[in-house]
């Protein structure tokens, strides 16, 4: 590893040891504060939990314009079935394997806990030229960029902005899409189950899961789906009764797992049980080369306890419908960009709440108005299924910008740097960018940073070589932004 590429990397070791779940960033940001007041430099925070560091300018570059780079605090908090990772507390263990750095049983964190370890390794150098920095970190991205959404703009002072949530070195992004989550709750009725009636488990684990944006369109299976066929297949043998179910674990993550329990007469059991184990053949068989870890158990319980209740058929059925009638992954295709997906939506959590089923999706698209339609696509959807049908403000997309004088300097160095051009590209995921742009109309702004995989997912990986490149590329741009002088 890179000498260089070691400091950043113990930067981004001592952030790991920080518990800093979405809504937990109290204590990153009290370890970044009295890491910056320790240097002398201001530190400003706004209501939101938002923090900015202002950092000098390197001796002579006092004159030049200032540069925000930004990044967020939280992480998402994944682990595998069966570790005892305590997020709350316990550090996260980081794997060097090869190129790769990666985490044991859980989320790496470096999306986005490796955008604070380059601003940090960047400021603490003081070979480095550059302009005055602004480091701009936000709390609660992962959520639904909450804490962009209350950042007060008169802490930021600059006009150009660089985001360090990007996950593809080589790849310059101008735009993304924006994004909306959708709750639905149906109520239900609910009997109580008698000694004439047995119960099946199903469980759906072991799928790859990932980010809902990035990775909506890797054909990669989602549980709730996975379950509500297999829901389907189970119904089709005589009434069954669903005395729980539970699948995912955030609104911005293609769910990995899935399980639940139901009921049915005991004599229909054998039949339910066999259905539900050809579906589950079937389903794997159609996984096999996305989700090579994809496994269903089927196994019964008997009902002792007659004070057990479930959702009477009727509801049972309607659920199951309309969890069917959910749409899940890339709605349409950019016209302009015709690899990119521009709508998609996202079967993100089902729960049973206290009177019925509690469901979230999740919606992108990169064009306001389509964001607008598939979010009432959904909530027709669960307006024809009875359930109470509520979407939250969301965030808007970011426009790409064409004439951007940030993205042609950014251009141009990287050509020089590494002799060949970066891409450029609008993204599915949603960016901070889009936010703040909101926020602060005429800042010109571009997200770029290193290769990480499988965000969002405990096989989230670091590429660590192109963390150095990221590094020589943000190098570079100080100096040039420094020479303005």
């Amino acid at each position: 590893m890179h000498q260089q590429t070691r400091r950043i990397i113990d930067y981004f070791e001592q952030i790991s040891r920080i518990p800093r779940c979405s809504k937990n960033e109290m204590q990153i940001a009290r370890w970044l504060r009295q890491w910056a007041e320790k240097k002398g430099w201001a530190v400003q925070s706004d209501a939101a939990g938002n923090l900015v560091i202002k950092v000098p300018a390197s001796q002579g570059a006092e004159q030049a314009p200032p540069v925000i780079l930004q990044g967020h605090m939280d992480m998402v908090c994944e682990k595998r079935g069966g570790s005892g990772h305590d997020f709350s507390k316990d550090p996260i263990r980081l794997v060097e394997d090869g190129l790769w750095l990666t985490a044991a049983e859980t989320t790496l964190g470096a999306d986005n806990g490796i955008a604070i370890a380059l601003a940090l390794a960047l400021v603490d150098t003081p070979a480095i030229e550059h302009p005055p920095l602004e480091l701009f970190f936000t709390v609660d991205e992962e959520t639904g960029l909450n804490g962009a959404l209350q950042m007060d703009p008169t802490m930021l002072s600059g006009k150009i902005l660089i985001n360090l949530d990007s996950e593809e070195e080589g790849l310059f992004v101008v735009g993304c899409a924006g994004g909306r989550d959708t709750t639905l709750r149906r109520p239900s009725r609910f009997t109580a189950l008698t000694l004439q009636q047995d119960g099946l488990a199903i469980s759906a684990q072991g799928m790859r899961g990932g980010h809902s944006g990035i990775d909506i369109a890797k054909h990669r299976a989602n549980a709730n789906t996975v379950m509500a066929r297999l829901l389907d297949a189970a119904r089709a043998q005589g009434p069954i009764q669903i005395v729980d179910i539970l699948g995912g674990t955030g609104r911005n993550v293609i769910p990995r797992s899935c399980e639940v329990r139901l009921a049915c007469p005991s004599g229909r059991i054998a039949a339910v049980e066999q259905a539900v184990r050809r579906a589950a053949e079937t389903i794997r068989a159609e996984f096999s080369m996305t989700d090579p870890g994809l496994t269903i158990r089927v196994e019964r319980w008997r009902n002792a306890d007659t004070g057990c209740r479930a959702m009477t058929e009727a509801d049972s059925s309607a659920a199951i419908d309309l969890l069917l009638a959910l749409p899940s992954g890339p709605i349409e295709m950019s016209a302009e960009f015709p690899l990119l997906v521009q709508t998609s939506t996202n079967l993100s959590m089902v729960a049973m709440e206290a009177d019925g089923l509690w469901v979230i999706t999740s919606q992108r698209s990169s064009v306001l108005s389509r964001l607008d339609a598939i979010c009432r696509q959904v909530a027709a959807i669960g307006n024809l299924a009875g359930a109470r049908v509520a979407s939250d403000a969301g965030y808007p997309p970011w426009p790409m910008n064409p004439d951007s004088a940030l993205l042609e300097r950014c251009k141009t160095l990287y050509r020089e740097l590494f002799g060949s051009a970066a891409d450029v590209q609008v993204i599915h995921a949603g960016l901070e960018c889009g936010v703040i742009g909101d926020h602060c109309p005429e800042m010109d702004m571009i997200s770029l940073g290193p290769t990480i995989e499988n965000p969002h997912s405990p096989s989230e990986r670091l590429h660590l070589p192109s963390v150095e490149k990221v590094w020589q590329l943000l190098v570079a741009l100080m100096a040039s932004f420094g020479k303005r002088s």
